[in-house]
């Protein structure tokens, strides 16, 4: 019969299931917060002494102080010291929805935190020395361990369990020596020195926004179940300046403040209005109920069955960031959100690592937006969490304290679930809904397509128990003046309504279709109306037919008008001879001639119009149809009675209203003619079009045309193709580049245009 072996366990595990599992300090000090919560402690105190430079002669350590239920000597000898055991694993296996007796174990006990037995040799990460006090509430004396963690490295032969550790016992009374800012009645106090790192205040502050956002939020109004105290009394001067530093930037006041309980960073709690979509699998794992709001106005909540058998206690709540949204986190924490971090995953409150950090893409959503639709949303622009609560065998942590959770099924199912039941649905809704990239639809066209889109969602889903509430302000349709979407809306209605329960929803539903069905015919109405007054608009004329009498009110507007062109000529006049006096380079003073040259103009075309113009000639800008005063000024005013150039027009029947400035636009279409005049044509023919960006305006004329080795020149100051001085369609550029346009040059010979140059100008 062979012989039976012992293992033998060196003294370099230490580091093994310590330093090179816990990777940095702050992750070690929440280490040690997880003891605390599960040791069912209310308040843990993480106390910082000496630490600055100046102080550290005084000696320097790291309080850890909780008033959970401390440790008795067997706790000492079974538990602590007894190296990768975890009381957390025997509870969790008697946690098992088969048990009878499941509800009553986990009833007033939390589910623990920890699991692998090795958070506590995040002491070791921290400092060479420890000191531990504990006492259970029965107890009357404080049990006292005390280890020098570099003896474990001293000789890698020595045996781990053959390093000993000093035990006693000491009285309450004695806690004094250890000058323990906030004593206990019962609990645990770890008192770690020979610290191995420098704790300055920058790191003290990364500690506490790092504790922000390892704690899962509550949502509003629940109380945490353990709280966090940080205190490093060197900084409470440097507290201060931050404080009022904040108070003038109008930022959360603890946003740079060491000292302070750690308020967990609820998104919802910043105040922030913005779209967000919540989804939650019960506890039972048969149902998933979603809800969708939008500026904190609820849109639609449903129920349904739950497909995904590994996933039950699971909840997901995701913020969709626009730019008013980043904006706003951005004045109200100090940093920007992609700093802060993105969609988090806590289990049983606490968050997982390293999902969430900034460049960490462990949903995949980088990638998928790389993948060129334009409409899928990244980490950018989301922010929130994923949350695992309860017994979850299947989402184990891996041993490294930075690697995230072992990928099981149940893991993979996670992120399916995180993308078609959540992520689709939110991009759906701002892509479709609210049309997030350009956000320039009303609040009536925001109603119908969420309507529609709701309808979209609903359907694709095959189970006959659904159900479906949506927010009844979306069906109050009729005033929304839209007739061509009635039909669509009426048609969205009447499906949601057969998809929805309430027996009080479902009469409210049939009463807004009888109030749209009855309102088309009166929106047709108006609509005819509304074109009837447009048609008449169109017809009133911008000039007059034939001139009316110089009186008194025309004689003052023209007055008027040309005091305020020779003010502004004046004014340039001034600083081109400061210029000059100064011996400045030409290259200054070039711009200004070109300004007088503008003003000069709108005097001489204000003179030309003024006396025929119905619209208020003092005004710089009028509201009216571009296409229309175009047209007039170039039949009325510019050619009049001339029969040198005629002009062909297509689509002169559109109507393009919008803000402009009449004496511009006179000077742009004047030079424009002017350079037809002096390439020889006869013909000019002007085309209209409407776009997406804009009005079109295409110019085309019978002339020479433009030499192509000429083209690229024809937009700078003094060139020119014909005769002239080369200004012409220099200033047209400047012009259009400031009233929101823009002018480029088509091409010669276009077979839909004359046989000359084409220029299209293009307003916004």
């Amino acid at each position: 019969m062979g012989q039976e072996l012992d293992f033998k366990i060196s003294s370099g595990l230490k580091n093994i299931i310590g330093r090179e599992l816990i990777t940095n300090d702050l992750m070690a000090i929440f280490e040690l917060v997880k003891n605390s919560y599960d040791a069912d402690a209310n308040k843990v105190r993480i106390v910082f002494e000496n630490v600055k430079d100046e102080n550290k002669q005084k000696g320097s350590r790291i309080l850890v102080i909780d008033d959970g239920k401390g440790m008795s000597y067997e706790d000492l000898i079974n538990k602590w010291l007894f190296v990768g055991y975890s009381d957390k694993k025997d509870f969790e296996k008697s946690l098992s929805n088969e048990t009878p007796n499941y509800r009553q174990k986990i009833q007033g006990h939390r589910v623990f935190a920890g699991q692998k037995g090795i958070g506590r040799f995040s002491c070791d990460r921290l400092g060479s020395e420890l000191i531990l006090l504990t006492k259970k509430e029965n107890e009357t004396e404080y049990h006292k361990l005390q280890l020098n963690w570099k003896k474990f490295e001293e000789d890698a032969k020595k045996e781990f369990h053959k390093i000993k550790v000093n035990y006693e016992k000491i009285k309450p009374t004695d806690l004094s020596e250890y000058k323990i800012p906030h004593l206990i009645d019962y609990g645990t106090i770890l008192i770690i020195s020979s610290l191995n790192d420098k704790w300055d205040d920058k790191k003290l502050v990364n500690l506490k926004r790092y504790l922000q956002r390892l704690i899962n939020p509550s949502e509003i109004g629940e109380t945490p179940e353990i709280e966090i105290d940080l205190e490093a009394k060197e900084f409470i001067e440097d507290d201060k300046k931050s404080i009022e530093e904040a108070k003038k930037k109008d930022r959360d006041l603890d946003v740079k403040v060491i000292n302070g309980i750690i308020k967990n960073i609820v998104f919802e709690k910043l105040g922030i209005k913005t779209t967000q979509i919540s989804c939650i699998i019960d506890e039972s794992g048969e149902k998933i109920f979603t809800e969708l709001r939008d500026k904190n106005e609820f849109i639609f909540s449903l129920e349904e069955k739950n497909d995904y058998r590994l996933l039950k206690n699971t909840k997901i709540k995701i913020f969709f960031l626009n730019k008013e949204a980043k904006q706003s986190f951005s004045r109200i924490m100090g940093l920007q959100p992609f700093n802060y971090g993105s969609i988090f995953l806590y289990k049983n409150r606490f968050r997982v690592h390293p999902y969430g950090d900034e460049g960490d893409d462990w949903l995949g959503l980088e990638t998928r937006k790389g993948q060129g639709y334009a409409r899928y949303l990244s980490n950018r622009e989301l922010m929130g969490r994923i949350e695992v609560n309860g017994y979850q065998p299947d989402f184990k942590e891996v041993s490294s304290r930075d690697g995230g959770v072992i990928k099981t099924d149940a893991f993979y199912q996670l992120n399916d679930f995180f993308h078609k039941k959540v992520l689709r649905r939110l991009e759906r809704y701002v892509a479709e809904g609210i049309d997030w990239d350009s956000e320039a639809k009303t609040p009536d066209e925001i109603k119908a397509d969420s309507l529609k889109l709701i309808n979209k969602l609903v359907g694709q889903i095959s189970d006959p128990e659904k159900d479906l509430i949506i927010n009844p302000h979306l069906f109050e349709i009729a005033k929304s003046k839209q007739v061509e979407k009635l039909p669509e809306v009426l048609k969205n209605i009447e499906s949601l309504k057969s998809q929805i329960k309430s027996t009080p929803a479902r009469k409210y539903i049939e009463t807004q279709l009888k109030a749209a069905r009855s309102g088309i015919k009166i929106l047709e109405t108006e609509k005819k109306e509304v074109a009837e007054d447009l048609e008449a608009t169109k017809k009133t004329a911008l000039f007059l037919d034939q001139a009316v009498s110089a009186d008194k009110d025309i004689l003052m507007s023209l007055n008027h008008s040309i005091k305020i062109t020779t003010f502004t000529i004046e004014r340039i006049l001034k600083r081109l001879n400061h210029l000059i006096k100064e011996g400045k380079d030409t290259s200054e003073m070039i711009p200004l001639l070109d300004d007088i040259k503008i003003e000069n103009d709108k005097i001489r075309v204000l003179s030309s119009y003024v006396s025929l113009a119905s619209f208020d000639t003092k005004v710089e800008s009028i509201k009216r149809d571009l296409v229309q005063f175009t047209k007039e000024y170039l039949d009325r005013i510019l050619l009049g009675n001339k029969q040198d150039l005629k002009i062909k027009y297509d689509n002169d029947s559109l109507i393009f209203p919008c803000k402009f400035k009449p004496l511009e636009i006179s000077i742009i279409f004047e030079n424009l003619v002017d350079n037809s005049r002096k390439a020889g044509a006869s013909w000019i023919r002007i085309k209209y079009e409407t776009q997406e960006d804009g009005l079109h305006i295409f110019i085309s004329d019978n002339g020479n045309g433009i030499p192509e080795t000429k083209v690229k020149h024809i937009f700078d100051r003094g060139y020119t193709t014909t005769n002239g001085s080369g200004l012409g369609l220099f200033y047209v550029n400047k012009l259009m580049g400031q009233n929101n346009g823009e002018i480029k040059f088509v091409g010669n010979n276009l077979p839909e245009m004359e046989k000359g140059a084409c220029f299209e100008v293009t307003f916004r």
